[in-house]
């Protein structure tokens, strides 16, 4: 049966006071795996009595042993006559069209309809309001992969977890004399990277709850751009020059350096991992292919005067520009294929400098914002790329960052007041 909307939000806040209390209910949900077909315990749906009347030498000839009767039948069975289609069991990784496992669980008959996404008005069904530290302001807002809860860093270096409905810090840690600047969770949601504007990052045990700290490549000073990759293998540190360092996550050894025309700006990973788009102070974006570490393609950004932002859609198919000037720019990455390619759509709603760029997990909304005028946030409809007129209703002051839940079910915002604003979105059903 369907569940109300109210004993989701019921369960996401249950499942959010597991997380960080150190019990090993928290250990066991985060390193937990889906057991598979293959290790379920088989049993025989039916037992003929009349099957016991037969003794072993009966039918088979030499089986000494009873406990091997069975079996042997069994395969004897299966030699002369084989295994009828209804009798074999199907992958669980092969899942036919019709729709997923909730179609075969009793009192489902057919797959959830999911509502289109209307352009014209963005339902908000409710907002709550975190105030993690007075008088500091959150840089990074990350909500967890896994676990319904969002992770928030700012200004003072206190990295801080929080339940959805804001009443509940679950955990919080502080990084002296940081000025924590961004903030990654691996896939699986064991570990959180943290940088700064600084010589080292830091690596957060969620399970542990323990710190290590890490130094970055000796040529590098500080991590002005620090990027983790979707898939939670390299890391691409920048101090804003043209090189760009390739780090591996799991051994913290550089892999590469790789070296643009110029000063980059921006940088952003394609969806799988497997490129690397570094926005240089030309306006140019260089696509690093990142098994052979080698340049690609090359284009500049339609009229691209001062670059500021370059952020990849989920999807994969549509990559978004921001500059100094408030324009951004949304191409088909299918089309990136000359020096001068022609964006799908030119969004010039703000004046100031875009200093956020961030599409929805789901890549049917997309977020752009700048922190240099109060309110300064556009939330657009994808693929029509109109703008809610709903949204934002109430004053956000200066925006520092935006970020979606993995579904898009909330979506939160920090400002210059050290204030949190998280929204949660009717048309997206999950956390």
């Amino acid at each position: 049966m369907k569940r109300k909307h109210n004993q989701i939000d019921a369960e996401e806040t249950k499942l959010s006071s597991l997380l960080f209390n150190k019990t090993k209910k928290f250990t066991e949900k985060l390193n937990r795996n889906v057991t598979s077909l293959s290790e379920v315990d088989r049993k025989p749906a039916w037992i003929d009595d009349d099957d016991r009347q037969f003794k072993v030498n009966t039918v088979i000839p030499k089986v000494k042993n009873d406990s091997l009767y069975t079996e042997k039948l069994k395969q004897k069975y299966e030699t002369l006559i084989g295994s009828p289609n209804w009798a074999k069991i199907k992958d669980a990784s092969n899942k036919d069209e019709s729709g997923s496992d909730i179609v075969k669980t009793v009192g489902h008959l057919d797959k959830e309809k999911v509502s289109k996404f209307e352009k014209n008005i963005l339902e908000i069904k409710k907002s709550t309001t975190i105030i993690p530290q007075k008088g500091a302001i959150t840089t990074s807002l990350k909500f967890h992969p896994k676990v319904s809860a969002v992770m928030l860093a700012n200004t003072s270096g206190i990295v801080s977890l929080h339940s959805l409905d804001g009443n509940n810090k679950l955990h919080s840690f502080k990084l002296k004399s940081w000025t924590i600047s961004s903030t990654h969770f691996k896939p699986d949601g064991s570990e959180a990277y943290i940088s700064g504007v600084r010589h080292t990052y830091c690596i957060y045990d969620l399970v542990k709850a323990s710190t290590k700290i890490v130094q970055l490549p000796h040529a590098l000073k500080k991590a002005v751009h620090f990027k983790l990759s979707p898939d939670g293998k390299f890391i691409a540190a920048s101090e804003g020059f043209s090189e760009v360092f390739i780090i591996c996550a799991d051994t913290n050894e550089v892999i590469k350096n790789i070296k643009n025309n110029s000063n980059v700006k921006a940088m952003t990973y394609s969806h799988d991992s497997r490129e690397l788009y570094c926005f240089n102070d030309l306006g140019e974006v260089t696509v690093w292919n990142m098994t052979t570490m080698k340049p690609i393609k090359k284009f500049f950004d339609s009229g691209c005067i001062t670059p500021s932002r370059i952020s990849m859609s989920h999807c994969g198919r549509l990559l978004a520009t921001g500059t100094a000037e408030g324009i951004v720019n949304i191409y088909d990455t299918a089309e990136l294929t000359t020096t001068n390619p022609m964006p799908l759509k030119t969004i010039s709603h703000l004046t100031t400098k875009i200093t956020n760029i961030t599409f929805n997990p789901t890549s049917e909304m997309l977020s752009v914002s700048s922190s240099f005028l109060p309110n300064a946030l556009k939330a657009l409809h994808i693929p029509s790329y109109n703008v809610f007129p709903n949204f934002p209703q109430k004053n956000l002051q200066l925006i520092e960052t935006v970020g979606f839940s993995p579904n898009g079910g909330y979506m939160g915002i920090s400002n210059n007041k050290g204030i949190v604003n998280l929204f949660r979105l009717g048309h997206f059903k999950n956390y």
